[in-house]
């Protein structure tokens, strides 16, 4: 009883000045969002498509309309009809609301990490509090990124208790598709073709519905996300990520070295994803190690890497000190170390993606080989629907 009672205080102790950290951020990122009106916020496009016009046309058109607080429309037509609401507020509040939301799904992203995880309610606190200090977090407030939309969505997929209710969580996410890549492909190689087809309802009834509202033709509009993205100018390069290094690097030597680099990113996630597929995981190992994986394949910035709390609620659980310290020494390096060293030091880009891309590898190899060798020896049939237990 004493011994508990101490242990509480030490840990109550441990939060405050966490907790004052956080909130000390927290109000940063708002007041950084309200500053630079959430120059990412997707309102203008979907302002545009309940006026019946294809936001994907005016990017590929290169803006000849000049639409204010217009972005580039790099997500699936299903993203416009769920964020509808928001094209009918004028942008001001839009952007309130918005970074309001954002906040909120932070805290219940975390509330289903911790029922993923089985954590403590001080770790729960823990991670909150690492997570909103983090610069990612201030990041995603500040220019109204999807980063805790995709966030809340993936984890519902490997939370659900359903395959109907993974699924349709699983289809809402693919509307940042950049996540999508080895996720799609394990569910793929581990059989789980009911969970995939739930999946696909949802950019499927949003490609229908946006359809009808812009009267663009449909295999045109089909593709048009896709297009924009390809674009040299739609997406900045990446913080950590294989695709960015490579294309960074061939662009001198190779004529399409964008598609040679996308192509070798989509091939790695497969190729790791064939690698999860033969062993048996449990859902949260599984997630931890797509989120690690989707950040390092694909091209991602720096908002993204709010995907680590995933890895930070992991390294929650382990009980190795050794282990424990080697993983949050990652995550806490591209939480906060690493930001500072793109705004301070290091000038040559190419030179600061290859230190961040290695440090991102190593942290995918360490906590795979982790991961996989608590699971044993590999399965020689891959599970099916069989990912029902949590860790």
């Amino acid at each position: 009883m004493r011994n508990a009672w101490k242990l509480d205080r030490m840990q109550g102790a441990i939060l405050v000045p966490f907790s004052i950290a956080a909130l000390i951020s927290l109000v940063t990122g708002i007041r950084h969002a309200i500053e630079y009106h959430c120059h990412d916020l997707q309102w203008m496009g979907v302002r545009l498509v309940g006026q019946g016009i294809d936001p994907w046309q005016e990017e590929l058109a290169r803006f000849p309309h000049h639409y204010d607080h217009f972005v580039t429309p790099n997500y699936l037509h299903s993203l416009y009809l769920l964020l509808f609401p928001f094209g009918l507020l004028s942008f001001e509040s839009a952007e309130i609301v918005w970074t309001a939301t954002t906040v909120i799904l932070s805290i219940i992203c975390v509330l289903m990490l911790q029922s993923l995880f089985h954590l403590s309610r001080f770790h729960t606190l823990l991670a909150l509090c690492l997570l909103w200090m983090s610069s990612p977090f201030r990041v995603t407030l500040e220019v109204g990124q999807m980063s805790f939309f995709e966030l809340f969505f993936l984890t519902g997929a490997f939370l659900a208790a359903s395959t109907a209710l993974g699924g349709l969580s699983f289809g809402v996410s693919l509307a940042k598709y950049s996540f999508s890549p080895a996720a799609v492909m394990l569910f793929l190689f581990r059989g789980r073709l009911r969970f995939l087809l739930y999946a696909a309802v949802v950019p499927l009834v949003g490609l229908v519905g946006v359809w009808l509202l812009v009267k663009t033709p449909f295999l045109k509009l089909a593709l048009e996300p896709l297009a924009v993205s390809a674009s040299p100018t739609a997406v900045s390069p990446g913080f950590a990520d294989l695709m960015t290094l490579l294309e960074q690097t061939l662009k001198s030597h190779v004529s399409h070295a964008r598609q040679l680099a996308y192509a070798i990113g989509l091939f790695g996630s497969a190729a790791y994803a064939l690698l999860l597929s033969r062993f048996r995981l449990s859902r949260s190992a599984e997630f931890t190690l797509i989120s690690i994986a989707s950040l390092f394949f694909v091209k991602h910035l720096v908002y993204d890497y709010i995907f680590l709390v995933v890895l930070l609620c992991f390294v929650l659980t382990q009980e190795s000190r050794k282990i424990k310290g080697i993983l949050l020494g990652g995550v806490l390096t591209f939480w906060f170390l690493l930001p500072l060293l793109d705004r301070s030091s290091l000038h040559d880009t190419n030179t600061y993606l290859a230190i961040n891309c290695c440090l991102l590898a190593l942290l995918l190899i360490f906590t795979t080989y982790l991961v996989t060798k608590a699971a044993g020896a590999p399965s020689p049939v891959p599970s099916t629907e069989t990912l029902t237990t949590a860790s």
